[in-house]
């Protein structure tokens, strides 16, 4: 079976912590590494599921969370899984403030038996599923190890499949013969990396590829008519694809430029010309999708964007620009001619057709834009250090809409410019939000939590500190032709997203056709 994704040449690294490795944009991690427990990303509703952990319970206030781990589990070597391999991954995070991307204040973390108890140094109800979706590490492996630098390139996992070869070509998996959950029906598996989107999709209609985590431009005709076992399920998740802008230098650290450049995109003909409508477009002011609509405030209730060029231009002449409209021309009010550096990888044509649409739309108020398809190592680097103007990008996912205010301008993740981010790419500063934001974290009350959601939302809306554009459908293209089991529209019992958690669950559901 061979999983397929296109984000170009990857370099021999099999470090799950780190999230450029090969391992963790092919996907592959969660092949060979697995978390406490299973949860649905597109389903938040649905009951977690156990897996390395029995059992898990919060105490009230949601400081402290104790795991029961699993007996009879071996690392792929043969050595048995233990609760201080668990409490070792934990303190190493708390440890290593690289790893810790999500900023969770861990306490203590001590081991009885076959219990871990994780404590914090405040509520932590919004981190639920970080902590339940954490891969579990080796101590034995990892102990003298620096996990922000080591290759890993004899990776060693609790997961369904161990690796066994790696080259640029592909990287090979075979099924791990410790395995606690029993046989697996595949026992090959491979991850392929293409140059572009074009290049995966027709891999995939010629059966080269079974499962491929790419957007298919017309993929009714160009996929989906291709072969009666090929299928499509694009889930949308709680979370959005945002235009990140660069507030801290350039034409978007002007909050004028940001809402009219707002104002002026066409999110309806973003999702059809984009995305031939898979991905539905953006329409509450709060950036929340469809699923998202029960967390949007009143104050928010049915506003939503209206694209105009003319209201966007008044708002840019109001502001004292000039030259509004005319090509290339466009000067802020300090004089100072405007241009705007747009980047997305080489190869995402749904994010290169997307911001080559925006691109132009900018350029109708007068500024000057260039657009660059950089490899995705140069792009991420670009993005990270905050060297650009404006980059589509995703916002993380969850059971609440917490995930996509504080990955777009929680300050802490801030970085000064030419060191690395990993949200918050436009170093955004809201002292405001970055407070109710900690404080909806750290709320008992879903009371508490909805009044600092609405303060939340406010700052979103008003000072624009990103400008979101679409929903995040996960690109679920696959083939029944050889192996069925993969989750699906009508039963959709976890994400189809293989660089997720969820991919090691459905690992163990495929099995032959025939």
């Amino acid at each position: 079976m061979t999983f397929g994704k296109p984000d170009g040449p990857q370099t021999n690294n099999s470090n799950p912590f780190i999230g450029t490795s090969a391992a963790s944009n092919q996907g592959y991690r969660y092949a060979i590494y697995e978390t406490l427990v299973q949860y649905n990303d597109v389903d938040p509703s649905q009951k977690p599921k156990a897996w390395l952990a029995t059992k898990w319970e919060w105490n009230t206030d949601y400081t402290q969370v104790k795991f029961t781990i699993r007996n009879g589990v071996k690392w792929s070597d043969g050595t048995p899984l233990t609760a201080e391999d668990v409490a070792f991954t934990f303190n190493l995070i708390k440890n290593t403030p690289a790893l810790n991307t999500s900023s969770i204040p861990f306490g203590d973390i001590t081991t009885s038996g076959n219990t871990v108890t994780i404590n914090f140094t405040s509520n932590q109800f919004v981190h639920q599923t970080a902590m339940n979706g954490q891969f579990i590490v080796s101590e034995h492996i990892w102990k003298n190890q620096d996990p922000t630098k080591w290759t890993n390139q004899k990776p060693v996992g609790t997961g369904p499949y161990v690796l066994k070869t790696w080259s640029t070509q592909g990287v090979t998996l075979t099924a791990n013969p410790n395995y606690w959950r029993g046989k697996l029906k595949v026992p090959t598996i491979r991850y392929v990396e293409y140059n572009d989107n074009t290049s995966l999709t027709s891999a995939m209609t010629s059966g080269q590829v079974d499962d491929g985590f790419v957007y298919i431009a017309n993929y009714k005709t160009a996929w989906l008519a291709k072969n009666k076992a090929n299928q499509a399920w694009y889930p949308s998740t709680l979370g959005n694809t945002t235009l990140f802008t660069n507030d801290a230098k350039g034409a978007f650290s002007d909050i004028n430029f940001r809402k009219a450049v707002s104002t002026i995109i066409d999110r309806k003909q973003l999702s059809q010309q984009g995305t031939t409508g898979a991905s539905n477009p953006i329409t509450s002011l709060t950036g929340l999708p469809e699923s998202g609509k029960t967390f949007i405030s009143t104050d928010y209730e049915g506003k939503t964007f209206k694209s105009s060029a003319s209201d966007a231009k008044a708002i840019l002449t109001k502001a004292g620009y000039t030259g509004v409209g005319t090509k290339n021309s466009l000067k802020d009010s300090k004089g100072n001619a405007v241009s705007v550096m747009l980047t997305d990888p080489s190869g995402w044509s749904d994010y290169d057709a997307e911001l080559q649409l925006i691109g132009s739309e900018i350029q109708e108020l007068g500024a000057t834009v260039t657009v660059q398809n950089p490899s995705f190592d140069t792009w991420s680097d670009q993005v990270n250090k905050g060297n650009f103007d404006g980059a589509l990008h995703w916002t993380d996912s969850g059971f609440t809409p917490y995930n996509i205010y504080l990955d777009s301008m929680d300050q802490s993740f801030y970085k000064p410019l030419g060191q690395v981010a990993n949200y918050n790419f436009g170093r955004f500063q809201s002292p405001e939000a970055t407070a109710a934001l900690k404080d909806y974290a750290a709320a008992t009350s879903d009371a508490q939590r909805t009044k600092d959601l609405a303060t939340i939302e406010k700052v979103y809306v008003d000072q624009v500190p990103v400008i979101p554009v679409l929903e995040v459908p996960v690109w679920g293209n696959y083939t029944s032709r050889y192996y069925t089991g993969w989750p699906t529209q009508s039963n959709p019992y976890t994400d189809i997203n293989m660089t997720t958690p969820a991919k090691t669950l459905v690992l163990t559901k495929l099995h032959a056709a025939n």
